[in-house]
């Protein structure tokens, strides 16, 4: 399970498969999230867009099962 302390880095490296729910992303943040976000916790790049972060991490794990 993909938790709010863990790296974008970390979820693509181990489920390759998450990389089309974080480019989904890319028009909200007005950056490429896999490029400009790679070290950053997925609570740290929901707070920087005001994301919401329960939604974003059901995304991802959605993408896992």
């Amino acid at each position: 399970m993909i938790t709010k302390e863990m790296t974008i880095l970390e979820i693509v490296e181990k489920y390759p498969e998450t990389e089309d729910v974080f480019r989904s992303y890319d028009d909200i943040t007005g950056k490429c999230v896999l490029c400009s976000y790679l070290f950053d916790t997925i609570d740290k790049v929901s707070a920087a867009h005001n994301l919401k972060l329960d939604v974003l991490l059901d995304k991802i794990n959605d993408a896992i099962i």
